[in-house]
């Protein structure tokens, strides 16, 4: 049997301290977390940034490496950084290293390495081991090069190998979010079908409780029969139905989960409510063995992007919407080459609308049951910055006086939202690899590096040879 704690679906969101401690009292086998996401786009890959701020992270983080060296526990955090690149986990590996020397704290820490480079990927497409995912198409060998940063998502194996080396707190590079808790019991001899059921139940914490909003840990115990799942927190419980839908989450199927070693099926798993009307237990999962595959994520920089937000409520307006944006992209298109000395060709022009209650706000006296107000963002990526902030800035003048609707006596008009109008958002990256390259090993592509922390400050570091 192993026990283990799934604190928050990620790094950074926060959870409840107060659950925590009450979960660590169940004497628990392994802390694990998932730090990462591809939920908010291909920006954070990109730039190897979080989405997490620096203070929300190493609160979580500090709550969790405190707790673990009191137990003696490993400490298990995948996709390190939120994205996983080798700039994210040395940001982490910061953290984690400054709240050691506050907290006066010895361990030994590993570090897995998930960012690839182009030869070892275009190694793979010559000898006919990339597939495309979703319908993407065959990867080339010149989409790898143009790439900003690929990663290789890893299975459960480097965490089991990072242990067996003698370490007690891992941050590895982008992970499968399941591998993370399917780890431990698959290396203590756990039925596959069994660990990776639990893995995939418990990678978002409290999303398979409720009230969700309690921010309960879930604790997770697994053994050769099945398993159970239970907030650590009074108020708050699971039920076979919450439990079941995290199936579909994230997921196409409500029954088969592809993992890098294989296929989840619980077509005939059962969910039964036990008598503390807050524990769920889980049974008849099974694991078939698949060619072993990573997925490969990477993304390619487009430009920069630049953005303004308007209100409009006229309705001759609403009702001509594409009249509108239409003219504003014509008469742009026409000024630029002789202003800016580009051609249409060279920068992009995007509208999107949204809005409900936006230009009024708690004024609005018009029904609901019709569209009378769009939120429009004008945004353009262009190769710089400067050049996507003044194409904006230009289109404004169109988007403010310069296109005329019918039924509107002069011209359309718009409100600005914000001053300064045109807001720099900075790179814009696009998914540009999306595939499953297969391994002949499981730790193939990835570097391994070993840090003795100790209570003083130090931390001597050691690197293992990739494994390639």
């Amino acid at each position: 049997m192993v026990k283990l704690i799934a604190p928050t679906g990620v790094l950074g969101v926060g959870f409840s301290y107060r659950s925590f401690r009450q979960a660590l009292a169940h004497d628990v086998d392994v802390i694990g977390c998932d730090a990462g996401s591809t939920d908010w786009g291909p920006y954070h890959l990109g730039t190897g940034t979080s989405w997490s701020g620096r203070d929300q992270t190493r609160r979580d983080l500090e709550i969790l490496l405190v707790g673990a060296r009191e137990k003696n526990i490993p400490l298990l955090i995948g996709s390190a950084g939120f994205s996983g690149s080798d700039d994210a986990l040395d940001w982490t590996r910061d953290i984690v290293l400054e709240i050691a020397r506050e907290r006066g704290l010895s361990f030994r820490l590993a570090l897995i390495r998930t960012e690839v480079g182009p030869g070892w990927i275009e190694d793979k497409v010559a000898g006919g081991r990339v597939a495309g995912l979703d319908g993407r198409p065959p990867l080339t060998a010149d989409s790898v090069r143009e790439a900003t940063r690929i990663v290789a998502m890893m299975g459960p194996e480097p965490f089991q190998h990072a242990l067996a080396h003698g370490a007690d707190v891992v941050l590895a590079g982008r992970s499968s979010d399941a591998a993370i808790y399917a780890s431990v019991p698959l290396s203590r001899g756990v039925p596959p079908g069994n660990a990776w059921h639990l893995g995939k139940l418990i990678e978002c914490g409290n999303a398979i409780s409720e009230p969700v909003a309690a921010g309960a840990c879930i604790v997770g115990t697994v053994d050769d029969d099945g398993l159970t799942v239970a907030p650590a927190l009074d108020g708050v419980r699971c039920t076979p139905q919450r439990v079941a839908a995290h199936m579909l989450y994230e997921n196409a199927s409500p029954y088969l989960l592809r993992e890098p070693p294989g296929i989840l099926d619980t077509t005939n798993a059962v969910y039964q409510q036990l008598d503390d009307d807050v524990t769920v237990r889980v049974s008849g999962a099974t694991f078939r063995p698949e060619p072993y595959s990573v997925r490969l994520e990477g993304v390619t920089k487009l430009g920069y992007r630049s953005m303004c937000l308007a209100g409009l409520r006229d309705p001759a307006v609403v009702g001509d919407i594409d009249h509108y944006t239409g003219e504003i992209r014509r008469l742009l298109d026409r000024s630029a080459p002789r202003r800016f000395g580009v051609s249409p060709g060279d920068y992009t022009l995007e509208f999107r609308r949204y809005g409900l209650d936006a230009v009024l706000g708690p004024l609005e006296t018009a029904p609901r049951d019709h569209a009378y107000e769009i939120g429009l963002v004008t945004e353009v990526t262009a190769s710089t910055q400067a050049l996507a902030h003044q194409l904006v800035a230009a289109s404004m003048p169109y988007l403010m006086h310069g296109v005329h609707v019918d039924g509107t006596r002069h011209s359309a008009n718009a409100a600005l939202a914000y001053s300064p109008a045109v807001a720099d958002l900075g790179p814009v990256f696009r998914w540009s690899v999306w595939h499953a390259a297969e391994l002949d090993d499981p730790l193939e592509p990835f570097r391994f590096e070993y840090l003795d922390v100790t209570a003083a400050g130090d931390a001597g570091a050691r690197r293992e040879a990739a494994h390639r």
